[in-house]
């Protein structure tokens, strides 16, 4: 049975890349990284920003359970899309009355105010996402699960959050899998094969019903994340790998 605190492991891993990001201005560039923001609550979540879409995201943990000597560390990603945005026609009229009261939601930084942030955790859902980790908080799969389509904003922190991890770790997923169940798209990234049996083995899940995906632009630029040359922007704790 692990021990992993999966609190600080995930803590550490989503803070440990985008403070590492923060030092590399070409790779916040080509990631389109704009703002990161923790949220001060007993469990961990973030509200980060993209240069690619006019909306905030809200990253916050959901639930943990142990593999084996590793942990799975599941996560919920919020979009708060503004008004001009295809994803704001498609809210319920609860979620657009919560957007346009600005006494429980900032139009300034685009996210909920601190008071109000249970209000806001039960709706805006617009993936799953799940990363296995082990003892030494290094990434072992990560997967995550949406019903919505290519051209929603969720896609543009999906790319971010990945090559993002790849770049700060100087690794990449050795193989990657598609799941289809009726309207909800899941992909599975492997980073060591061993962790990603044991999670296959941890929910029952047959190899057989997943298609492995073949390597196609989106995938390319995942793995060239872990090898991007990053030239230091600052100087001080700045830590290149040339």
């Amino acid at each position: 049975m692990t021990s992993i605190d999966a609190h600080s492991a995930v803590r550490n891993l989503v803070e440990n890349a985008f403070t590492h990001l923060t030092w590399h201005e070409n790779v916040c560039r080509e990631t389109g990284f704009k703002g990161i923001s923790p949220i001060w609550k007993e469990e961990p979540a973030w509200y980060f920003w993209s240069d690619r879409v006019s909306g905030s995201f809200l990253l916050r943990f959901h639930a943990e359970e142990s593999i084996e000597a590793n942990q799975y560390i599941s996560l919920s990603l919020h979009y708060f899309p503004t008004i001009d945005e295809d994803a704001y026609r498609k809210l319920s009229a609860g979620e657009k009355w919560l957007l346009s009261d600005k006494s429980v939601f900032d139009p300034v930084t685009n996210s909920p105010e601190f008071e109000a942030y249970e209000q806001f955790i039960t709706s805006f859902l617009v993936a799953e996402l799940g990363l296995v980790v082990d003892g030494d908080n290094n990434l072992q799969v990560l997967l995550y699960s949406s019903d919505k389509q290519k051209d929603h904003p969720l896609h543009q922190f999906l790319d971010l959050l990945i090559r993002a991890l790849n770049f700060q770790s100087g690794k990449h997923h050795l193989q990657a899998y598609h799941l289809q169940d009726n309207e909800l798209s899941s992909t599975f990234l492997s980073y060591s094969q061993r962790g990603f049996e044991e999670f296959l083995q941890a929910f029952d899940i047959d190899i057989d019903c997943l298609d492995e995906l073949l390597p196609n632009d989106e995938l390319k630029s995942w793995q060239h994340a872990a090898h991007m040359e990053a030239v230091c922007s600052m100087t001080g704790s700045c830590n290149c790998s040339h």
